[in-house]
C-alpha cells in the first residue's frame, strides 16, 4: 500500500514541518507556559500577514498545544465581517465551559460565577440566542451587564481569568481574521485587553489574534492607543533555506529523497509562498515514478499540477468575484507585480481624472479581502501571486 501523502495545502491545515516559524512558535508557548507557571496574564499578541503564509496555521497550532493540555481554557473562533463578535464570542465560551463542566466535580463547581457572568453577558449582546446553557443559570446581578460592551467585555473576561486562576489554569481567547470584525467590536477587544493588563495582577489570559497586513492599523483605527497594546507579529514568505526544510523533511521521514535539481526547481517555483509550497509537494509526491526518489520530472509534474490547481481554486475564484470595475483596477495593480500600486499611478493607468474615481471598486475589494492598503495612498493583493495569475491567465 502506498504510504499517505504527508503534505497538507488547504486553508489553516497544520504541515507536517512548521518551516520558519520555530522562533515565533518557540516564544510564543513560552510566554504561555509563564502565564501559567506565574497565574499572571502577558501582552496580548498579534499575528498579520498576507493569504496563505500560516496565520491560520499558527493558530492552530497554539490551539491544539492548549487543547492537549489539561489546564487550559481554550477559546478560538474566527471574526466574520457583518456578524457580531461579542455573538461569537459568547456561544464560543459556552461550547467550552459545557466541556470543562463535564471533566469533573472539581472543575464544576468552580464554573458557578463564570456561567452566571457569561449569561448576562448573553442577555446584552444576544437577547435572542437560540441556545441554552444546558443548566439553569442565573445571571450573574452587576457583571458584564451595564450595555458598555468594551466594559462588559473586560468583566466577562476578568471573570473568565479569575475562574481559571482559581482552577489553576488558563486562558487562551485566539480570533482569527481579526480585520474583519466592526470597528465597535475592536475598540471593545482593545479597551477590554487594556483594561485587564492594567491590574496589578493581571488575570492568566493569552490572547492570540490573527489577520491580514492591515490589521495594525485597522486596530489603531479603532483604538488610538492599540499600537502600543499588542506585541505585533509579523509573518511573510520562507527563504530558500525553509523552503528546502519544508518540503525536504517530510520526505525523508518517510525514506524519500530529492534530486538536488528537482528539489532546486520546486523551491525556486513556489517563491517560498507556504500556501504552494504544500500544493508542489503534494503533487509532486504523487507524480513520483521511484518509490523512494523524486526526480526532475517528477518535480516538473508535480509543479504544473499544483499550479492548476491554486490557479482554479485561489486566483480564478477571487477573479470571478470582482465586478468589471474590480477587475479593471485588478489588472491596472498587477503592472506592479508584487509591490504596492500607488493609487495616483492606477488613476492615470485607468484614464482616470480622480482617485475618487477608484473609491467604490477599491472599496469593494477590500471589503472581499482581495486587497489592502499597504500604507497611505497604496493598495496590495493579500494573496501573493496574484499579479502573476493575471498576467499568466487574464492579460494585463
Amino acid at each position: 500500500m502506498a504510504e499517505a501523502n504527508p503534505f497538507k495545502p488547504g486553508a489553516g491545515r497544520v504541515p507536517p514541518e512548521l518551516a520558519g516559524r520555530a522562533t515565533i512558535i518557540d516564544e510564543i508557548n513560552t510566554q504561555s507556559e509563564q502565564v501559567l507557571a506565574d497565574s499572571e496574564g502577558d501582552r496580548p499578541i498579534v499575528i498579520s500577514g498576507l493569504r496563505g503564509v500560516g496565520k491560520t496555521v499558527l493558530l492552530n497550532e497554539f490551539v491544539r498545544t492548549a487543547r492537549s493540555q489539561p489546564r487550559w481554557i481554550t477559546i478560538k473562533l474566527e471574526a466574520v465581517s457583518g456578524q457580531s463578535l461579542a455573538t461569537a464570542l459568547t456561544r464560543t465560551i459556552l461550547t467550552e465551559l459545557r466541556r470543562l463542566a463535564s471533566t469533573g466535580e472539581r472543575v464544576r463547581s468552580g464554573l458557578g460565577r463564570i456561567f452566571g457572568a457569561l449569561r448576562s453577558f448573553q442577555i446584552r449582546v444576544d437577547p435572542a440566542g437560540n441556545y441554552s446553557f444546558g443548566v439553569d443559570v442565573e445571571p450573574l446581578a452587576g457583571v458584564a451587564d451595564s450595555g458598555a460592551l468594551d466594559r462588559d467585555l473586560f468583566e466577562l473576561l476578568r471573570e473568565l481569568g479569575e475562574t481559571a486562576r482559581t482552577l489553576d489554569m488558563g486562558v487562551l481567547l485566539a480570533v482569527d481574521e481579526l480585520q474583519d470584525a466592526s470597528k465597535e467590536s475592536l475598540n471593545a477587544l482593545n479597551v477590554a485587553l487594556h483594561t485587564l493588563g492594567q491590574d496589578p495582577w493581571p488575570v492568566p489570559v493569552v490572547f492570540i489574534g490573527t489577520g491580514l497586513p492591515s490589521l495594525p492599523a485597522v486596530l489603531a483605527e479603532a483604538t488610538s492607543y492599540a499600537e502600543r497594546l499588542y506585541d505585533y507579529r509579523s509573518l511573510g514568505l520562507l527563504n530558500g533555506h525553509e523552503t528546502r526544510d519544508a518540503l525536504q523533511k517530510p520526505t525523508l521521514a518517510r525514506g524519500v529523497a530529492w534530486d538536488p535539481d528537482a528539489l532546486a526547481l520546486v523551491v525556486d517555483d513556489s517563491g517560498g509562498y507556504p500556501y504552494f509550497v504544500q500544493a508542489c509537494g503534494k503533487y509532486v509526491w504523487d507524480a513520483r515514478s521511484e518509490q523512494n526518489r523524486v526526480s526532475v520530472d517528477d518535480a516538473r509534474g508535480g509543479i504544473l499540477q499544483a499550479r492548476n490547481e491554486v490557479d482554479r481554486g485561489l486566483y480564478q475564484s477571487r477573479w470571478d468575484r470582482a465586478t468589471p470595475a474590480q477587475r479593471d483596477l485588478m489588472r491596472a495593480m498587477a503592472q506592479d507585480h508584487d509591490a504596492p500600486s500607488a493609487i495616483q499611478d492606477l488613476v492615470v493607468r485607468l484614464g482616470k481624472s480622480r482617485t475618487a474615481d477608484l473609491s467604490v471598486a477599491r472599496k469593494g475589494l477590500i471589503a472581499g479581502g482581495h486587497v489592502y492598503a499597504a500604507d497611505r495612498g497604496f493598495l496590495a493583493f493579500t494573496v501573493p501571486g496574484m499579479a502573476d495569475f493575471i498576467e499568466r491567465r487574464i492579460g494585463l
